[in-house]
């Protein structure tokens, strides 16, 4: 009986550059790294499920990022903007580049554009694209989306951090389970309070020392600044006029009910990549956080059975053929 393999918090990837209190990391001592990039607003914890799932069934290295000003107060998200987060992307997968002999990036929503654009610098052997964002048309789409461009172009850049769009149900999630439970992290005495203690931790630490995660390290930021919409909407530009440049081979996956966006972003990247080897999955019985929802196995095995074939490098016709592919529940 072959001796179960065992999955550690510590190795290699502690010595990652630009390494956040709030990355986490899974070592099985192997030669394939999965790189991780969650949302914006959003936490390496939306993506525990999936790599906890790619760790113990392939005995792949996993390693979950942390975007600059996420994971600690809302007014450092609004010092970054999307060139921070994309230079923090390439040279985290720079230094996994130079570790592993295989090096796969996947994100979930503006962090599968990161991923994408990252693909076109630094040498991937595969990209998966989570729920990708670039045209916000989903079913949930608050009525005043249409009007933030112009939000964006009379507002001036020092003022946007004034004004904010509340993140409301479902959360981009269906799992009424999960959604109860952001729902009363979400409620506003419930943020005061969370507020508060991370206010009390910071006056009662010791200077110099390392301060405990934020509140916002498990539950992402409920609100979406102006300002930093203006950076995603600048991230959308600069990605999508370049989705020609890539070529790696890549997986896109995408609800069908996405509330936030339609499987039209996922046709757009399928459709507008230079990849010879691509793949558009289009699940169902889930919103648009998949990495946490009701067929979050399912975008596990999709990423396992993907990234498995470009290590394989079989080249028969099925893997070289390109195609959509239903999931159901």
């Amino acid at each position: 009986m072959r001796k179960p393999h065992r999955i550690t918090r510590a190795g290699i990837l502690d010595g990652m550059v630009n390494r956040r209190q709030t990355d986490f990391s899974l070592h099985a001592g192997s030669n394939v790294l999965v790189y991780l990039i969650h949302g914006v607003t959003g936490t390496p914890a939306e993506m525990f499920s999936l790599a906890r799932e790619l760790a113990q069934k392939n005995r792949w290295d996993i390693y979950a990022t942390t975007l600059p000003g996420h994971c600690t107060r809302l007014k450092d998200l609004v010092k970054t903007n999307e060139r921070d987060w994309s230079e923090h992307v390439r040279m985290q997968l720079s230094f996994a580049r130079g570790h592993y002999e295989y090096v796969f990036a996947a994100g979930l929503s503006a962090g599968a554009l990161l991923a994408l654009d990252a693909s076109t610098v630094v040498l991937v052997d595969g990209v998966g694209v989570l729920s990708p964002t670039f045209v916000y048309d989903g079913w949930n789409t608050p009525w005043y989306y249409p009007i933030l461009p112009f939000s964006m172009k009379v507002v001036p850049l020092a003022l946007q951090h004034l004004l904010f769009h509340i993140d409301g149900p479902p959360f981009g999630i269906k799992d009424k389970e999960l959604q109860a439970a952001v729902r009363e992290a979400y409620r506003p005495m419930a943020i005061f309070r969370e507020w508060m203690n991370d206010w009390r931790a910071r006056r009662k630490a010791i200077p110099g020392a390392a301060l405990p995660p934020s509140s916002s390290a498990s539950k992402g930021y409920p609100l979406f600044p102006l300002r930093t919409l203006t950076e995603i909407d600048r991230l959308i530009a600069r990605v999508r006029v370049r989705l020609r440049e890539v070529t790696a081979p890549t997986v896109i996956l995408q609800a069908r009910e996405d509330d936030m966006t339609s499987p039209r972003n996922a046709s757009i990247v399928y459709d507008e990549i230079s990849s010879e080897k691509k793949q558009l999955v289009l699940l169902d019985d889930c919103y648009h956080v998949i990495t946490v929802d009701k067929q979050r196995e399912a975008v596990a095995r999709s990423l396992t059975t993907f990234f498995g074939l470009q290590m394989a490098g079989k080249g028969s016709r099925q893997q070289d053929q390109v195609g959509h592919v239903a999931l159901s529940s």
